[in-house]
This record gives C-alpha cells, sequence and structure tokens, in this order.
C-alpha cells in the first residue's frame, strides 16, 4: 500500500488545522495594525500588551497525518478539540525583555467563572495600564465576563478582542507551540504525572530558560 500511493505521488505528511479561510481578512489586517501600534507604545513603556489564551496538553497525540500528494499544501482539517489533560491559562507580555508569564494549571476544561477569577487575580499585581489581548471563546464572552469589564477597565485593564478565526494573531499560541513541540519532551508524556511536572517546570521557566524571539 506505501509503495503504491508513494509510486502515485502522495506521500505520508502532517495535516494542516487551519481557519484561515473563515476570516475577514480587513478585519485581520486592521488588527495587525492596532497590535503593531500598541507594542510601539509599550516599547515607550506606556503600557503593557498581554496576550491571553487557553492551552490543553494532554497524551492524545494532537498532530494527524495522511497520504497527501507531493508538491501540494498539507491538507486542512476542522480545528477541534478532545478532552482531559491538564489545560493551561496563560497571560504573556510576549515582547517585553523577560516575557514574563503567569500561569493557571488544572485538570479538564476551563470555565467562564474560573476565566473570570483568573482574570481578576491577574489585575491585582498590574503596574501600568495593560492591554489584553484574546480570541472570542465562549468563556471570553460569556456574561459573567462581561459583567466584569468596568471592574477590570478601572483598574486598568482593557480588552481587545481579536477578528474571528484569527490565531496568528495572538502570539501566545507561539509560546504554547513551543512548550507541545519543543520543551516538553517525549519522554514526559509517561504518565498524566509526568506531564503535569514537566510542564510546571517549563511554566515557571518561561522568561529565563525558555524564551521566544520574534523577528
Amino acid at each position: 500500500m506505501r509503495r503504491l500511493a508513494r509510486a502515485a505521488g502522495y506521500a505520508w505528511k502532517r495535516c494542516r488545522r487551519s481557519l484561515r479561510g473563515q476570516r475577514d481578512p480587513a478585519a485581520f489586517a486592521a488588527c495587525q495594525a492596532r497590535l503593531r501600534e500598541l507594542h510601539r507604545a509599550e516599547a515607550r513603556h506606556e503600557l503593557a500588551v498581554v496576550y491571553v489564551d487557553e492551552c490543553r496538553f494532554s497524551r492524545q497525540a494532537p498532530v494527524p497525518y495522511a497520504w497527501q500528494r507531493r508538491g501540494q499544501s498539507p491538507a486542512t482539517l476542522p480545528a477541534v478539540r478532545g478532552s482531559g489533560g491538564h489545560s493551561v491559562l496563560g497571560f504573556w507580555q510576549a515582547h517585553a525583555p523577560n516575557q514574563p508569564l503567569q500561569a493557571y494549571v488544572r485538570a479538564g476544561a476551563r470555565t467562564a467563572d474560573l476565566f473570570v477569577l483568573a482574570v481578576t487575580d491577574f489585575v491585582q499585581s498590574l503596574a501600568c495600564p495593560t492591554v489584553l489581548v484574546l480570541d472570542n471563546a465562549s468563556i471570553h464572552r460569556a456574561h459573567v465576563v462581561r459583567a466584569c469589564h468596568a471592574e477590570w477597565a478601572a483598574k486598568g485593564l482593557t480588552l481587545l478582542f481579536l477578528p474571528p478565526y484569527s490565531p496568528e494573531l495572538n502570539h501566545i499560541a507561539l509560546l504554547w507551540h513551543r512548550c507541545k513541540h519543543y520543551w516538553v519532551r517525549p519522554e514526559d508524556y509517561q504518565s498524566d504525572h509526568t506531564l503535569l511536572q514537566r510542564l510546571e517546570h517549563v511554566l515557571n521557566r518561561i522568561g529565563k530558560n525558555y524564551t521566544v524571539t520574534f523577528a
């Protein structure tokens, strides 16, 4: 079978999960420009830009492979989630010199109520006006979250929602990619316990032993 597929011009390679075809290019470009403007203000020490997102780490294989014709773009599949594992909610100042990360780890999925608790805890440590960049996940748009916007704003936190289907604009996605594919090692997936141990080890050293360079 493998020999026949290769003879027909196919190769066994990774499929890509992508939402690019569903987004609004104009809204994407406008938000991209807005983020560049915010980072220039951040470089002048006028404010902080913090990216927030949840990432699930589990022993379930996350990367699908399939036979695909050589020379063509990788096949795309719907971006779906499984269950279980460890959920990490991270607040990351990606473009600060030491890239500080504030992370909350728990088993299973995170709810809107837990998101509110995490943001409320995060705002207690704000040292300057802060823009929190986040996607349109249902827990970010829930009524219980919207009810806290004014309270957070009074403490110096402004929320900036990304356009739908624009994960590339959330820079913390790159941090999660590095964690999953480089910093959490294959042997760390032996059990849920070893995975959690390694995950906490890495998260506690972001900005010191583990850094991300932006062009």
